[in-house]
Formats: C-alpha cells, sequence, structure tokens
C-alpha cells in the first residue's frame, strides 16, 4: 500500500469508525532481525501496513499478513489488538507502518 492510498483510506475509515479527524497519525519503522518475533500492544489504534514483505509474517486481533500461508483467503493491511509480527529469515526485515491514534476523548465504537 503507498502512503497516498493508505492516509486516504485512514482518513475515510475514521470517519466509519466514528471519529472524524480527531485523531493523529506517526510512522513507525521496525526493524527485525535475523528470526525474531516482536509484539506491539496497539489497543483501539490502527496500524497500516506498507511496503509489505514475504518474509514477514503479521497476526494481529483483526486480521493476518502472511504470503507463506495457505489457510487464510485474504490478506489484512490494517491491524488492531495485539499485533505480533515476525521475520521468517537469517536477514534483517523491516515492517513499516502508519501508527493512527484516536483521539482520547472519544470512546472506541
Amino acid at each position: 500500500m503507498t502512503i497516498n492510498l493508505a492516509l486516504d483510506y485512514i482518513a475515510r475509515r475514521m470517519k466509519e469508525l466514528g471519529y472524524g479527524d480527531e485523531y493523529s497519525i506517526q510512522y513507525r519503522h521496525f526493524v527485525l532481525p535475523s528470526k525474531t518475533k516482536l509484539k506491539v500492544h496497539a489497543g483501539n489504534q490502527l496500524f497500516i501496513l506498507l511496503e509489505p514483505s514475504e518474509s514477514i509474517a503479521i497476526k494481529s486481533d483483526t486480521g493476518v499478513f502472511d504470503v507463506t500461508t495457505e489457510n487464510v483467503n485474504e490478506l489484512h493491511y490494517e491491524h488492531r489488538g495485539e499485533i505480533r509480527i515476525r521475520n521468517y529469515t537469517i536477514i534483517t526485515q523491516h515492517a513499516r507502518f502508519i501508527q493512527v491514534i484516536p483521539n482520547e476523548n472519544k470512546p472506541c465504537p
């Protein structure tokens, strides 16, 4: 997903969720050394995957992005809740996201 597409998607998605423009965004770039796993506790924040790699797997409370698995029929770019990122290779990999942080004063729908 390109950054421009992600920003357009985020604006529409946050309106769908009832936040309107009451949110902020942050670019997140995770570096995953060989064969590592990483957990990110996102709560009600959205993490939108950019530049996906075939060498990493992302599983969250709301979706999966893993091109190596055959037991899913759709890959997700939007993740929430507990996000688990795994590097399958012996080479350092990168996972890039846009983190969407809803305004604290508005409850998650």
